[in-house]
Protein backbone atom coordinates (compact mmCIF):
# COMPACT_ATOMS: atom_id res chain seq x y z
CA UNK A 1 0.00 0.00 0.00
CA UNK A 2 1.55 3.22 -0.68
CA UNK A 3 1.57 6.17 1.37
CA UNK A 4 -0.91 9.12 0.59
CA UNK A 5 0.47 12.26 -1.13
CA UNK A 6 -0.75 16.02 -0.15
CA UNK A 7 -0.62 18.56 -2.60
CA UNK A 8 2.60 20.83 -1.79
CA UNK A 9 1.41 24.02 -0.87
CA UNK A 10 3.40 26.95 -1.26
CA UNK A 11 6.27 28.47 1.16
CA UNK A 12 7.30 32.21 0.86
CA UNK A 13 9.89 31.71 -0.93
CA UNK A 14 7.53 30.39 -3.82
CA UNK A 15 8.45 26.80 -4.16
CA UNK A 16 6.18 24.02 -3.02
CA UNK A 17 9.00 21.81 -1.09
CA UNK A 18 7.76 21.97 2.67
CA UNK A 19 10.49 19.86 4.13
CA UNK A 20 13.14 21.77 3.76
CA UNK A 21 11.24 25.32 5.24
CA UNK A 22 13.45 28.86 4.56
CA UNK A 23 15.33 30.50 7.78
CA UNK A 24 12.64 33.21 7.15
CA UNK A 25 9.24 30.86 7.56
CA UNK A 26 11.19 29.04 10.27
CA UNK A 27 11.62 32.71 12.05
CA UNK A 28 7.73 33.41 11.08
CA UNK A 29 5.68 30.34 12.53
CA UNK A 30 3.17 31.07 15.30
CA UNK A 31 3.47 32.19 18.72
CA UNK A 32 2.00 34.07 21.46
CA UNK A 33 5.48 35.71 22.33
CA UNK A 34 5.52 37.45 18.20
CA UNK A 35 1.72 38.34 18.75
CA UNK A 36 2.29 39.75 21.72
CA UNK A 37 4.73 41.88 20.23
CA UNK A 38 2.36 43.10 17.45
CA UNK A 39 0.15 44.02 20.67
CA UNK A 40 2.80 45.93 22.31
CA UNK A 41 3.05 48.11 18.65
CA UNK A 42 6.74 46.69 18.28
CA UNK A 43 8.22 44.55 15.46
CA UNK A 44 7.09 41.04 15.94
CA UNK A 45 10.52 39.93 13.77
CA UNK A 46 12.86 41.94 16.47
CA UNK A 47 10.06 43.33 19.28
CA UNK A 48 12.29 46.98 19.13
CA UNK A 49 11.26 48.93 16.41
CA UNK A 50 8.21 50.89 16.47
CA UNK A 51 5.16 49.03 14.22
CA UNK A 52 2.92 52.05 14.03
CA UNK A 53 3.48 55.81 13.54
CA UNK A 54 0.94 58.09 15.15
CA UNK A 55 -2.49 56.33 16.17
CA UNK A 56 -3.05 53.93 13.43
CA UNK A 57 -0.56 54.49 10.61
CA UNK A 58 1.75 51.53 10.00
CA UNK A 59 5.52 52.01 9.71
CA UNK A 60 6.70 51.14 6.03
CA UNK A 61 9.66 49.33 7.61
CA UNK A 62 10.99 48.02 10.75
CA UNK A 63 13.73 51.38 11.35
CA UNK A 64 15.37 48.97 13.64
CA UNK A 65 15.58 45.17 11.65
CA UNK A 66 14.55 46.95 8.54
CA UNK A 67 11.42 44.22 7.89
CA UNK A 68 9.32 45.35 5.34
CA UNK A 69 5.34 46.00 6.27
CA UNK A 70 4.15 47.54 2.76
CA UNK A 71 2.47 44.31 1.71
CA UNK A 72 0.66 44.09 4.95
CA UNK A 73 -2.84 45.52 5.44
CA UNK A 74 -5.16 45.01 8.26
CA UNK A 75 -8.04 46.07 6.61
CA UNK A 76 -11.06 45.12 9.05
CA UNK A 77 -9.60 43.12 11.06
CA UNK A 78 -8.63 45.49 14.09
CA UNK A 79 -12.07 47.51 13.88
CA UNK A 80 -13.44 44.16 14.42
CA UNK A 81 -11.63 42.55 16.84
CA UNK A 82 -12.20 45.91 18.89
CA UNK A 83 -15.79 46.15 18.69
CA UNK A 84 -15.57 42.16 19.85
CA UNK A 85 -13.53 43.77 22.70
CA UNK A 86 -15.04 46.76 23.94
CA UNK A 87 -18.50 45.36 23.11
CA UNK A 88 -18.13 42.78 25.97
CA UNK A 89 -17.51 45.10 28.18
CA UNK A 90 -19.96 48.10 26.90
CA UNK A 91 -23.26 45.79 27.01
CA UNK A 92 -23.17 44.01 30.29
CA UNK A 93 -22.59 47.55 31.92
CA UNK A 94 -25.39 49.09 29.93
CA UNK A 95 -27.80 46.32 30.87
CA UNK A 96 -26.86 47.09 34.58
CA UNK A 97 -27.06 50.79 34.49
CA UNK A 98 -30.40 50.28 32.43
CA UNK A 99 -32.22 48.15 35.20
CA UNK A 100 -30.60 50.36 38.08
CA UNK A 101 -33.54 53.34 38.48
CA UNK A 102 -31.75 55.39 40.72
CA UNK A 103 -28.87 56.58 37.77
CA UNK A 104 -30.32 59.33 35.71
CA UNK A 105 -30.66 58.47 31.79
CA UNK A 106 -28.34 61.14 30.65
CA UNK A 107 -25.70 59.93 33.20
CA UNK A 108 -25.55 55.99 32.12
CA UNK A 109 -25.55 57.25 28.59
CA UNK A 110 -22.71 59.84 29.86
CA UNK A 111 -20.54 56.49 31.89
CA UNK A 112 -21.46 54.24 28.78
CA UNK A 113 -20.21 56.72 25.70
CA UNK A 114 -16.79 57.76 27.95
CA UNK A 115 -16.28 53.55 28.12
CA UNK A 116 -16.94 53.36 24.70
CA UNK A 117 -14.58 55.95 24.37
CA UNK A 118 -11.64 55.53 26.20
CA UNK A 119 -11.67 51.16 25.06
CA UNK A 120 -11.36 52.07 21.37
CA UNK A 121 -8.72 54.62 22.24
CA UNK A 122 -6.69 52.05 23.87
CA UNK A 123 -7.63 48.81 22.28
CA UNK A 124 -7.91 49.55 18.26
CA UNK A 125 -4.17 50.14 18.07
CA UNK A 126 -3.11 47.31 19.89
CA UNK A 127 -5.87 45.34 17.82
CA UNK A 128 -4.15 46.72 14.13
CA UNK A 129 -0.59 45.85 15.80
CA UNK A 130 -1.70 42.41 16.60
CA UNK A 131 -3.12 41.88 13.01
CA UNK A 132 -0.19 42.88 11.16
CA UNK A 133 1.88 40.46 13.66
CA UNK A 134 -0.51 37.77 12.57
CA UNK A 135 -0.37 38.35 8.80
CA UNK A 136 3.43 39.11 8.99
CA UNK A 137 3.84 35.55 10.68
CA UNK A 138 1.22 33.46 8.52
CA UNK A 139 2.24 35.63 5.18
CA UNK A 140 -1.46 35.67 4.74
CA UNK A 141 -0.87 39.25 2.42
CA UNK A 142 -3.13 37.87 0.15
CA UNK A 143 -0.58 39.24 -3.07
CA UNK A 144 -0.29 35.86 -4.30
CA UNK A 145 -4.23 35.65 -4.65
CA UNK A 146 -4.92 38.25 -6.63
CA UNK A 147 -1.54 37.54 -8.86
CA UNK A 148 -3.17 34.40 -9.47
CA UNK A 149 -6.83 35.70 -10.42
CA UNK A 150 -5.23 38.33 -13.11
CA UNK A 151 -3.13 35.46 -14.60
CA UNK A 152 -6.68 33.29 -14.48
CA UNK A 153 -8.37 36.37 -16.31
CA UNK A 154 -5.50 37.27 -18.83
CA UNK A 155 -5.68 33.58 -20.15
CA UNK A 156 -8.80 32.71 -22.38
CA UNK A 157 -10.61 29.41 -21.81
CA UNK A 158 -11.94 27.15 -24.43
CA UNK A 159 -15.76 26.96 -23.02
Amino acid sequence: MEPIKLPASRNFDGTGDNLHASPAMAARQFSFALLWRGVLKHCPQCGVGPLLTGYLKPEPCCSHCGEDFRHISADDGPAWLTLLVVGHAVVPLMIVLGRDATILPWIAILILALVTLVGVYFVLPRAKGAFIALIWMTGATGQDMFIADQDSADKPTDR
